[in-house]
């Protein structure tokens, strides 16, 4: 039996990078005005590489950690040093991009369905001439989700 992949449900993504795939459905609590809740994403997202294919769905994306990645991945073009993480609370979905020589990049990407019984860690090589699309992919997702609020302590009343 041929499964679907998220691509033909979904249209093209809403961000790519490397061999992840990654479509912003909604925001999990679309009534929720607090940075706790306001910010859960509900996403489809798949890495492929040659022999495998993994794919989640679910709410496992905040806006924040999208906005930080984004902020990361702009000082990491800009200074073509350092990294840059997609480091999500929940254990579904990380993407760490470390800059090597020459401005050649390695993207590792862990994904799982059910961390409790699986992982998948996947390895792509890119150079620094991608991290500007994937900074634009993020951007347009935060216009259409920004994050709401802030953490208590952080200005919140």
């Amino acid at each position: 039996m041929d499964r679907m992949k998220p691509q033909d449900v979904q249209g093209e993504p809403d961000l790519k990078l490397a061999g992840l795939s990654l479509w912003v459905l909604k925001r999990q609590f679309p009534g929720a005005d607090d940075y706790w809740d306001g910010n859960w994403l509900d996403i489809r997202a798949g890495v492929e590489a040659s022999g495998a294919y993994v794919e989640i769905g679910g709410p496992w994306l905040r806006t924040d950690e999208l906005s930080r990645f984004a902020e990361q991945l702009t000082a990491l073009d800009r200074d073509v040093t350092g990294t840059a993480e997609l480091a999500c609370m929940e254990p579904a979905l990380h993407a760490k991009i470390v800059c090597g020589t020459l401005g050649h990049m390695e993207v590792t990407i862990e994904i799982s369905p059910d961390h409790m019984t699986q992982s998948h860690q996947f390895i792509f090589l890119i150079d620094q001439t991608y991290i500007r699309h994937v900074v634009a992919d993020c951007k347009r997702i935060l216009e259409g989700y920004p994050v709401i609020g802030r953490p208590k302590g952080e200005g919140n009343i």
